[in-house]
């Protein structure tokens, strides 16, 4: 390690034989300049600032002690030794409150000043070793700080107050911002699911939940005074903050809305909240993160988005027999078998739509349940297109297997999109093997020809000379879908070629005669469960 120093002497005598008979280099010691006068040494300083300085207390101008003060006022820190031939305790008490480290008196040998010069340099090194060993310390510590404290936040999220166990101490002992008073648990989900397939993408998803923690914790801190610590548990973003009692319903859903505003302006990301009621404080934080997850349920139910505050369990009491007990989704799902047996397909397609409607009505069966519920009734029209010989239905569509997908339905428009697909699948099928309605068949046509246009159902009624309602009541009697629904889906596969072929989304919307590229999205990820994006990157992984 090499140190610069600064040699102030007004004997240009003693000056030089200080500078010529000791080889400094020798020494790890660098010399930056030399000074005759004080006020030349303290420019020198200015300049180019030393880690030690070797100065005469009498100089011209500027005497060593000044030299040293006026050098420190402005800021520069260094080590200084005196030269001084005046043994006065005077000058020795001003020495001190300058924070001088050694002195010789004059005259003294080369052999004293290497002596004196190389024992300060050995006690910088030794000091900076102890910072750099201090500052690894710190750093290891504030590294594991942070596993510790969200491995602790997730153990108390998790279960109950052990016996004995004292949270508040814990809350002391690593620092934690949290105080022993009532609490609120938060749980933020992102809206868009991110799929990974290599692990740079893993790395981009970590850097992702990375950001979004730090920035829920700058925009959530203000709302709660400070009080808050943000937390990973599993894939869940959460977070932990002192209740703020003087905050009014309205203050929070505002801060809540401009979270959700800074991860959609700095990530990109919709994400959906839910928030738990007061909890008296951290010994019941796993209360508040059931709390927090039950109101998360409403996003099943509402959709991607929102802000879900938790309401109570009334409806969670109120909610009585199994989904697949349902009496009213049961008669509804023998409607629907009925109806396509008997090729009544506007009546199959109304038996989906009542039975989804009954479930968003009564809001009482978990995500889980419509899933589960879901799941048996895929399996029942498998089953009967299997007895019905319909050999040519797709029950993978691209890189989306529906039975496989459906566990991955977040919202419940999701499910019913599903459902209504396979039955539209099923009653594509057979209708393949009896002929279409001709003015069906000719919309179809229509269709074809002009997907990538602005085609309307008024437009395509007017060119098969019906009127719309006629036409669209047709098309679902024969194809178990609306006018509409088949335009959108026939744009969507058609999309998928410029897809594979890397187009940009917002040529391929313009391609198939979508204006707006959030539509074209929107609609695609209504028909496929992916996005564009997720579609093009996955088919490029295969």
């Amino acid at each position: 390690m090499t140190l610069k120093m600064i040699v102030a002497e007004d004997e240009q005598s003693f000056r030089e034989g200080i500078l010529t008979l000791v080889d400094w280099k020798l020494y790890g010691i660098e010399i930056a300049g030399e000074a005759e006068n004080g006020r030349q040494a303290l420019e020198m300083i200015h300049n180019d600032p030393p880690d030690l300085l070797l100065t005469d207390i009498r100089m011209p101008h500027l005497n060593g002690l000044d030299l040293i003060r006026e050098a420190k006022a402005a800021g520069h820190e260094f080590r200084s030794v005196l030269l001084t031939g005046y043994n006065e305790f005077e000058y020795a008490k001003e020495a001190i409150k300058l924070g001088v480290s050694d002195y010789l008196l004059k005259p003294c040998t080369p052999h004293d000043i290497v002596r004196v010069i190389f024992d300060l340099k050995q006690k910088i090194e030794a000091s900076e070793n102890e910072d750099k060993a201090v500052n690894a310390l710190n750093q290891s510590w504030n590294r594991n700080i942070h596993l510790l404290k969200n491995q602790i936040l997730s153990q108390w999220i998790q279960q109950p107050l052990m016996p004995l166990e004292n949270r508040g101490s814990v809350l002391r002992e690593i620092d934690m911002a949290l105080l022993p008073r009532p609490i609120q648990v938060g749980i933020i989900r992102i809206d868009a699911s991110v799929r990974p397939n290599a692990a740079a993408s893993k790395r981009d998803l970590e850097l992702i939940r990375y950001a979004l923690l730090n920035i829920t914790g700058e925009t959530l801190r203000p709302l709660y005074e400070g009080r808050l610590e943000v937390f990973r548990h599993g894939d869940e973003m959460l977070w932990v903050g002192n209740y703020p009692e003087c905050a009014s319903h309205d203050a929070v859903e505002s801060a809540m809305r401009m979270l959700q505003h800074n991860l959609e302006a700095y990530l990109k990301l919709s994400i959906s909240i839910s928030i738990s009621s007061a909890q008296a404080s951290v010994d019941f934080a796993h209360i508040g993160f059931q709390e927090a997850l039950h109101a998360m349920e409403g996003r099943f139910y509402q959709g991607r988005g929102g802000i879900f505050f938790y309401a109570g369990a009334d409806k969670q009491q109120a909610a009585k027999t199994s989904i697949l007990e349902d009496a009213f989704l049961n008669r509804l799902e023998k409607e629907l078998l009925f109806s396509l047996q008997n090729e009544q397909y506007e009546q199959a397609v109304d038996a989906i739509e009542a039975s989804m409607c009954h479930i968003r009505a009564s809001s009482s069966y978990s995500k889980a349940e419509v899933h589960l519920r879901s799941t048996s009734l895929i399996l029942e029209l498998q089953k009967f297109a299997k007895e019905r010989k319909v050999a040519s239905i797709e029950w993978q569509d691209s890189f989306v297997n529906w039975m496989e997908q459906i566990p991955n339905m977040e919202t419940l428009d999701e499910c019913t999109v599903v459902l209504q697909k396979i039955v539209q699948s099923i009653v594509e099928a057979v209708s393949n093997q009896k002929s279409l309605h001709r003015t069906v068949h000719a919309t179809i046509e229509l269709i074809k020809q002009r997907y990538n246009t602005n085609l309307t159902l008024e437009l395509a009624a007017k060119e098969t000379f019906v009127s719309n309602s006629y036409l669209s009541s047709l098309f679902k009697q024969e194809l178990g879908v609306n006018f509409l629904d088949y335009l959108h889906q026939y744009r969507v596969e058609q999309s998928k070629e410029w897809l594979r072929q890397s187009y940009k989304i917002y040529a391929v919307s313009k391609l198939v005669g979508y204006q707006e590229e959030r539509h074209f999205s929107s609609t695609f990820k209504k028909w496929t469960g992916l996005t564009p994006r997720q579609y093009q990157k996955n088919y490029n992984a295969e």
